[in-house]
């Protein structure tokens, strides 16, 4: 069984073109990156690779993620009555479905790469940023654990009282984004920020619209908090999004049966994350 971790990919064009430069947008730029297949050398002897690039529909792409480098082999060997050393080359990969529309995609977990999906996942957006096409582009792209807000929401729903909700945003790239965080994302920009914290405060806030910021920093691959009482007489506790990643198994991606099985669900559990759909 294959285990899928979900990532937002943030796309940033350069904020301004040369005057021959081609207008795109956030999709067809994401979808160029990756069709170029890049390559790229973080360590030495570490070369990690895009390929095997195969359409889905008109906005999925499946295509593997994976390094080479060469590893040594002790052996016996029988003949010569001997121990010997061999060099040989390895290149372990994983899976990735990717809609480029949405900009979301789904990372199966592979020890052999990395520790944690996450780690793959930051390889990944080291891979597109130093590929040429990224650069004759003058884009740069961020990739974000997407998160299952659905126990903090729960938490949220059911808490006696909410005294505080935070939430981080990011520059403006996502077309998802709630229109409260926006004018955040826009003073964030202008300050020529990465990242920033909007929060509120108050006796007993809505839950019903801090569910709303919940999901829309789950869906942007953002983090969110809040400080509430679970009954009357409890104490204060700190709850967070962090830590509950949004994870899919599927048995295989053999085919181009389950490469859409696999896409189809990617979609249908993203739009419930930003509460516009059940997951089927």
């Amino acid at each position: 069984m294959l285990q899928f971790q979900l990532f937002r990919i943030k796309v940033y064009p350069a904020e301004q073109r040369e005057l021959f430069d081609a207008e795109r947008s956030r999709s067809e730029m994401l979808r160029e990156v990756v069709t170029s297949l890049p390559s790229a050398d973080f360590r030495e002897g570490l070369m990690w690779h895009i390929g095997n690039v195969t359409p889905i529909d008109a906005s999925g792409l499946y295509f593997r993620l994976g390094r080479a480098s060469r590893e040594r082999l002790e052996l016996y060997d029988a003949s010569a009555h001997r121990f010997v050393d061999q060099e040989f080359e390895t290149a372990p990969y994983t899976h990735v479905v990717l809609d480029v529309d949405l900009e979301v995609c789904a990372i199966a977990k592979k020890v052999r790469l990395a520790p944690s999906t996450s780690n793959i996942a930051q390889r990944f957006a080291r891979l597109m940023n130093a590929s040429d096409r990224a650069h004759e582009m003058r884009a740069n792209f961020d990739v974000d654990d997407i998160k299952d807000p659905a126990d903090f929401i729960s938490q949220l729903s059911s808490a006696y009282s909410i005294s505080k909700f935070w939430m981080i945003v990011s520059r403006p790239n996502a077309f998802d984004a709630d229109a409260f965080v926006k004018p955040f994302q826009q003073v964030l920009e202008s300050a020529n920020g990465d990242k920033g914290k909007a929060e509120l405060r108050g006796e007993n806030l809505n839950s019903e619209q801090l569910e709303r910021l919940a999901r829309a920093a789950a869906a942007t691959g953002d983090d969110a908090g809040a400080w509430l009482k679970p009954n009357k007489g409890a104490k204060r506790t700190k709850k967070q999004l962090r830590g509950n990643p949004a994870n899919i198994a599927q048995d295989d991606v053999s085919d181009a049966t389950a490469r859409k099985r696999l896409l189809n669900h990617l979609r249908s559990f993203y739009k419930k994350i930003r509460g516009s759909g059940d997951e089927s």
